[in-house]
């Protein structure tokens, strides 16, 4: 097949040749397959790049992932496609067909993986297919051990391969021999490595699966191969998948609170120049102090591609998830999944969403989808209009009586017409807005400014603000770069507060006063596709935008924490975890609040009681072990 040729795809075929899953299918269909799985590999650019910048434009990248075969080489025990592979290669045509697909989708990068991805016979005229069609970069993911043959390797570099992404979960044979079930894995993959890099045209890096075979010799791992002259490093958090939790789950799950200290040490590498270290799948209360390592949220698109089905049955049908049980507890999607999307749709079935919003120029997908909305009965509609006749045509048609309502006008609109209607509160997103409304609303309504770095500086310069009128909103941002951007720091949040304004999407250690939560569950019309369900895409970029926060390990002992959310992630990974302070009943900062480093400790002795008192029962010893909360 050449790139000029027509294109005839069938993508139930390319399910029954194994090329595709249903789930990838289905993601295919929408635009949204692999995306933003892995991460962009960029070592080789200069020391003295912004690399909070490199890294998220990694995120934007557009990947095409292709399987070529369901076997390897090798038998990991934490392997999470293990159910995947019956020995089989994908037929070769097949793969060509995919290929050109992603292409004429406008992929930018191929990834070639499996099973194993270089036992494929075809895989050096597959790596030149892709040159030939012509995508920017061509990478494999790889144990590595196909490339100790010295030929392999240069002929697949001479064919296009730029990088190698190669699975070393070990510095020395006895580690990694032993994960991967192989003898001989550890020198095959390090020759492998050194074959590739002898090349000159291929960028080599490591993934490690961190497990409890080695997390306490991560440093250790990551300097020898840092030696040998790699600077890129992908650390995988386990998950409760595949093998790994089915056939090996007490020799390789493990405490994160004991792994801490180990964590903190290896982190240190990615201060130097030239490094770059991503994290997957860990849990981000784990990476205080190192919070420009949290992954990018967009890595949670792949994430639900990769179960599609599971969760589309859950938003359409309510059926769980075939995973759903005890596998959550270990999972890294729980706050996505179970904690935000079950209760997100059950309130949606049960018409008990507490907000809405609606664009008044919103097309319905279906009368299901308007009878869902309309069913809801929410303590207060938000409303996006271009102008105030928008927004008054709107109002007539919608259906919540009782509801307070905010309006949300295109800047510059003026918002006079709307003072003959019972409106609580106007949003704001420039200065001349803000002076316009705070001369021309009604003095009932709330003033709702969304904050940027210019707004919070014009409210503090104003020497009358009339800050009972006014909400402030720290923003959510899907960027990091937009939250740098436009969010004012904690300091400014904290004037903000102490000039007597009321801060929203706030925590209430941040503002030092009381503050007003932000939205959370909030159903927007959008949201919802012909049938009345949410749609998957829709909720996963909501969560992004919107919910995804988070809060300090030390958190647990505030007073405050059962209903506070947090700072949203993205205004972490810009300031740090330390901005939040654990508060007592009346909301001054503990006395002895503890050190993150402090705290870890703690909870590491007290694993280690636990464990003590543990395998005192199991022997029959039933003398108490005293035990002191953190």
């Amino acid at each position: 097949m050449t790139p000029d040729e027509p294109l005839d795809l069938d993508l139930d075929k390319l399910v029954r040749d194994g090329v595709l899953t249903r789930d990838d299918a289905r993601a295919l269909q929408h635009s949204q397959q692999s995306d933003t799985d892995g991460a962009m590999r960029l070592e080789a650019l200069p020391s003295g790049e912004n690399k909070d910048a490199v890294k998220e434009d990694a995120t934007k990248h557009k990947r095409h992932w292709v399987r070529t075969t369901r076997l390897c080489n090798q038998r990991c025990t934490f392997c999470l496609d293990s159910m995947n592979q019956d020995g089989t290669m994908i037929d070769f045509e097949s793969l060509k067909a995919y290929i050109l697909l992603g292409k004429r989708m406008g992929r930018e990068r191929l990834i070639l993986s499996g099973g194993e991805a270089s036992v494929h016979p075809k895989f050096i005229e597959l790596i030149r297919y892709g040159r030939q069609v012509g995508y920017e970069w061509i990478q494999t993911i790889t144990n590595g051990m196909m490339f100790s043959y010295t030929k392999f390797a240069k002929a697949c570099a001479d064919a296009g391969l730029n990088e190698a992404t190669v699975s070393m979960h070990g510095h020395t044979a006895q580690i990694h021999d032993k994960l991967t079930g192989t003898p001989g894995a550890f020198v095959t993959g390090i020759k492998g490595m050194q074959n590739l890099m002898a090349t000159g045209k291929v960028v080599v890096n490591i993934d490690v699966v961190l497990n409890k075979q080695n997390y306490k010799v991560l440093p250790e791992v990551l300097d020898f191969y840092y030696n040998m002259g790699i600077r890129e490093f992908d650390l995988l958090h386990i998950i409760p998948f595949g093998r790994g939790f089915d056939e090996h789950r007490h020799s390789l799950f493990f405490d994160l609170n004991d792994a801490v200290p180990y964590f903190r040490r290896a982190f240190q590498l990615a201060n130097r120049p030239g490094v770059y270290l991503w994290t997957n799948r860990l849990p981000v209360m784990y990476l205080e102090g190192f919070e420009r390592l949290i992954q990018d949220p967009h890595k949670l698109l792949s994430e639900f591609d990769g179960g599609r089905h599971n969760f589309e049955g859950w938003l359409r049908k309510g059926m769980k998830p075939d995973c759903h049980g005890e596998r959550c507890d270990y999972c890294f999607l729980d706050g996505p999944c179970r904690q935000t999307m079950f209760p997100f749709r059950e309130q949606l079935e049960a018409g008990t969403l507490a907000e809405v919003r609606i664009d008044a120029q919103h097309v319905w997908q279906g009368t299901e989808a308007r009878a869902k909305f309309e069913a809801q009965k929410p303590e207060r509609v938000w409303l996006a209009a271009r102008t105030a006749q928008d927004a008054l045509g709107a109002m007539d048609h919608l259906p919540f009586a009782g509801s307070k309502l905010a309006i949300e006008l295109d800047p510059g609109a003026d918002p006079a017409p709307l003072a003959v209607r019972a409106i609580e509160r106007y949003v704001v997103h420039t200065i001349d807005d803000a002076q316009r409304y705070l001369a021309t609303v009604p003095a009932a309504a709330t003033i709702e400014v969304r904050l940027t770095q210019e707004l919070a500086t014009w409210l503090l310069a104003q020497p009358d603000l009339p800050a009972e009128r006014l909400v402030a909103t720290l923003q959510d941002h899907a960027y990091m770069s937009e939250s740098q951007a436009i969010d004012p720091s904690p300091a400014v949040l904290a004037q903000l507060a102490h000039k007597g304004v009321r801060l929203k999407n706030v925590p209430r250690c941040v503002a030092g006063a009381p503050v007003e939560p932000g939205e959370h569950l909030t159903l927007d019309a959008k949201m919802l596709d012909g049938a009345g369900a949410l749609d998957l895409d829709r909720y996963v970029a909501s969560f992004i935008g919107h919910e995804y926060a988070a809060k300090s390990l030390r958190c647990g002992r505030c007073a405050e924490f059962e209903h506070c959310r947090g700072a949203h992630i993205n205004y972490l990974r810009s300031h740090g975890f330390a901005i939040l302070t654990p508060l007592d009943e009346d909301g001054r900062p503990l006395a002895d609040a503890a050190s993150f480093e402090h705290l870890t400790e703690q909870l590491k002795a007290q694993a280690a009681l636990r464990s003590k008192r543990d395998q005192q029962r199991l022997h029959g010893l039933h003398k108490p072990v005293a035990t002191q909360e953190p």
